[in-house]
């Protein structure tokens, strides 16, 4: 089916149930605009069309758009009855559901809330706000657990098996961010064998078998396996809580390769073969033991986590304080409860879109289809449903939209007539990128076997043709010498970053505007893409090195940058003058200036880094350094946070220093972005420093960190990093894949 045709489709079978599949380039968003003006034109009333995105970006974006569609509706309109239409559904268009999912779930949520059992008046904390809750409530219910009685004993029990403290937390989140996945732990609590602790005298017998007492004593082979007898000695005479603590303890002795441990001339007459045979399976043995003592013990955590979930849960439905995840789950379960709500919903709208459906996860499948399928038969009314989506783009399994989701409801709509048109014609990138990408992905993502875990690849077709200078597709870098550390590869691979990035400018690349302008290349059309935070550091200095000015943008890439790390170093030392980590640390840091000799030196003669000591009167950026940090620590609570922390800023003179490190305005940027961030901070709850701090730490682990507000300076001519998921749905001129090694 040719794009042309699958248009025509879009605009004038508005009768029929459609999911359009259409691949970056070739005009998703403007396909559901097509849609708005085609229900428009057709006498459908603006505000009985909900149109759903999934970012705020994106759904000012698709407001603007549908805007404009109107206007020009109204002007090709082909009488003044049409015209009247489109110039109604332009003056309502601040009234139509032109929004993000959540929004959605907002409105139904008011709408019908005492059906959804929430106060009407509802609020949705914003994730700073719903952090701090969870940490309050968190800190209480941890308090509240005795540790005698089965749930503090089965944390007990976690704990020594090796979940952390930080594990804990993190299992809690989830099944908070999960209250169905809570409600379904405790209707059916997961029950592992766990460990069968009677193979012991077995493995210990295998060792004893063995002739050991003519064998060196340094023999590999021979260590290990005395290591494991006396590892599962200690698990003998041991039970309960003290046992897994053992077996957790000698963890580093499990699941060992032993092919080629030890001598064979070490062991005379002994079989060397057979010592290493045993020492693998007892090895393996107290691995797997240790395997199932964890699922046990994990196990056993979850309904208590899962309780205090559903209560948490409970608590927020009383207090009308919603945090997102809440939005989807509850407007779900709205409409799967109640039928008056789900009736008055497919009363209030006549048309559901639903833009970027690939990343759409089984809960808000679920309310689409509350929402278009009818309430005696479950069949889909035609009509009702219009999605657009590109399933190579979907890249959002840790939000829980996947494939599988995809590609079901793709098959359901197939299956009772729905439409299929698809759009692959791309206007956006040049021909020589596409044909790389179809030469490429076509290989690597083939026919799709398994729809639900890959869907074919389509090949997508060229508009452009133009010949602009500069490579389609390059590679940069070359082989290594080996063996090469992973660090030396990342300071490796961004100094080729920051080679090409001065090459686009020096060597005159070109690009082409949408009005068909060809102009060169400039700082601001790259964007440098890594897929995770690691090697953001290499790559700040190596663009600093070559002079390339450039931003780091999306709020988990900020956090990681190396002026907030010594901020919260800072931070951390102001707070609490006897944590020296954090005191030399801060010291460390360019607002301090102290290099590692001065802070040798200090040590040597006998002085320590306790900045409220009363010798700090000698001379020395360390001595200076010292009583600068104390100045601060006696004014920490002069002032609301932000103004310390602006205090701080201005003391470690962290824009200046910024700008001569970079001479952009990232500098600049991070420090308002830290003063923002304490400023919101403090508008939750006063709290002190420390606890600021440490909050800062936490950030970069959240979900929905983006943006930073830094898109706020768009005129600044430099060298955009971010990593792959912050810069989904966004254009630039020249992309720099980095980090793939």
């Amino acid at each position: 089916m040719s794009d042309d045709t699958s248009r025509r489709l879009i605009r004038e079978r508005i009768d029929a149930t459609m999911l359009v599949e259409a691949g970056a380039g070739t005009g998703k968003t403007r396909a559901l605009v097509d849609r708005v003006v085609a229900l428009v034109a057709s006498g459908v009333r603006i505000e009985r069309i909900a149109a759903i995105t999934f970012t705020e970006r994106a759904a000012a974006e698709l407001r603007d758009r549908v805007r404009s569609g109107l206007e020009e509706g109204e002007l090709e309109a082909a009488d003044l009855f049409e015209s009247g239409r489109f110039r109604t559904a332009i003056e309502g268009l601040d009234r139509a559901q032109l929004s993000t999912i959540h929004s959605f779930a907002q409105t139904l949520l008011r709408a019908f809330a005492a059906e959804a059992g929430v106060d009407p008046e509802l609020t949705v904390l914003d994730e700073l706000a719903a952090g701090l809750r969870f940490d309050e409530r968190w800190r209480s219910a941890l308090e509240g657990i005795d540790p005698d009685h089965p749930d503090g004993e089965a944390i007990d029990r976690a704990l020594g098996l090796g979940l952390t403290a930080g594990g804990l937390r993190t299992l809690a989140v989830r099944l908070q961010q999960r209250a169905d996945l809570a409600a379904e732990i405790l209707a059916a609590p997961p029950s592992p064998a766990g460990p069968d602790w009677s193979v012991l005298p077995d493995l210990r017998a295998r060792i004893a078998s063995l002739p050991l007492a003519g064998v060196a004593g340094d023999d590999a082979c021979l260590m290990l396996l005395t290591d494991l007898a006396e590892s599962l000695d200690r698990l003998l005479a041991s039970d309960g809580a003290a046992r897994d603590a053992a077996l957790a303890g000698d963890a580093g002795l499990h699941d060992r390769k032993c092919g080629r441990l030890g001598a064979k001339p070490n062991w005379g007459a002994g079989d060397i073969d057979t010592a290493r045979e045993v020492a693998r399976s007892v090895s393996t043995a107290l691995g797997g033991l240790l395997v199932r003592a964890r699922e046990r013990a994990l196990a056993d955590i979850l309904p208590p986590l899962a309780r205090l979930a559903l209560a948490d849960a409970d608590a927020r439905r009383r207090e009308g304080t919603l945090v997102f995840d809440d939005l989807i789950l509850w407007a779900r379960d709205l409409m799967r409860d109640s039928p008056s709500a789900r009736a008055a919903m497919r009363a209030r709208y006549d048309a559901l879109l639903i833009d970027e459906f690939q990343d759409t996860d089984p809960w808000q499948a679920a309310i689409a289809g509350s929402f278009a399928r009818h309430p005696a038969t479950g069949a889909l009314d035609p009509g009702r449903l219009f999605l657009v989506g590109d399933p190579k783009q979907s890249i959002y399994r840790f939000r829980r939209a996947d494939m599988a989701i995809y590609a079901a409801e793709r098959a359901r709509i197939a299956a009772e007539g729905g439409l299929m048109p698809s759009l692959r014609v791309n206007r956006r990138s040049r021909g020589v990128v596409l044909d790389w990408v179809n030469a490429v992905f076509a290989r690597l993502i083939g026919d799709g076997a398994d729809p639900a875990l890959q869907p074919p690849y389509a090949a997508v077709i060229r508009e452009r043709d133009d010949l602009l200078l500069g490579p389609g597709v390059a590679c940069m870098g070359g082989p290594m010498e080996a063996p090469a550390k992973a660090w030396d590869l990342r300071r490796a691979e961004a100094r080729d970053v920051a080679a090409t990035c001065r090459a686009a400018l020096a060597q005159g690349w070109e690009t082409q505007e949408r009005d068909g302008r060809v102009r060169p290349v400039r700082l601001g059309d790259i964007a440098v893409l890594i897929p995770s935070r690691t090697g953001l550091s290499a790559l700040e200095t190596a663009l600093r090195d070559a002079g390339v000015p450039y931003r780091v943008e999306g709020g988990s890439l900020v956090y990681r940058t190396q002026e907030l790390r010594d901020l919260i170093n800072c931070l951390t030392a102001i707070d609490d003058p006897s944590d020296e980590v954090a005191v030399v640390a801060a010291l460390r840091s360019p607002g301090f200036a102290c290099s590692d000799r001065e802070l040798a030196e200090h040590r040597l003669a006998g002085l320590r880094f306790n900045y409220l000591a009363p010798d700090l009167d000698g001379p020395g950026p360390v001595q200076e350094g010292l009583r600068r940090l104390r100045a601060h620590h006696d004014e920490r609570h002069d002032g609301p946070l932000a103004s310390v922390v602006e205090r701080l800023v201005a003391d470690l003179r962290m824009v200046e220093v910024g700008l001569v490190f970079s001479r952009g305005r990232d500098a600049y940027r991070r420090a308002r972005f830290v003063v923002e961030q304490a400023r919101a901070f403090e508008r939750e709850r006063q709290q002190s420093m420390r606890a600021f701090g440490e909050w800062l730490e936490t950030r970069p682990s959240g979900r929905g960190l983006d943006r930073d507000g830094s898109g706020l300076d768009d005129d600044e001519d430099a060298v955009r990093v971010m990593t792959v998921h912050a810069a989904k749905g966004l254009e630039f001129p020249v992309v720099i894949l980095a980090g793939i090694g």
